[in-house]
């Protein structure tokens, strides 16, 4: 396997939790950032597709019996908050 050499810049407490963390599975720190970069756009891919199927969801419920209420949208934020499958950040800037 080809492999390329990154300069990265961390904080020394961020440097300190990658190098134990990376000592606790026994890996090198440069395999353990490889990989949890691949994690992170894994997970990241995976929520992007489960975003674009809830907007699905929503979007046939709301074809076949209407828009979703304003209160019944609000109860299901919270409720994503709380289950931590939302930051709730967006929705503060929205209003």
């Amino acid at each position: 396997m080809t492999v390329r050499k990154l300069s990265i810049s961390v904080p020394p407490e961020v440097e300190e939790t990658i190098k134990a963390a990376a000592a606790d599975e026994g890996k090198p720190v440069s395999t353990w950032l490889a990989e949890a970069a691949v994690e992170k756009a894994r997970l990241a891919a995976l929520h992007d597709e489960g975003r674009k199927a809830a907007q699905e969801l929503v979007a046939e419920y709301e074809r076949e019996h209407g828009e979703v209420p304003e209160e019944s949208r609000r109860r299901a934020r919270e409720f994503m908050m709380e289950a931590g499958l939302l930051d709730d950040e967006p929705w503060r800037a929205a209003g």
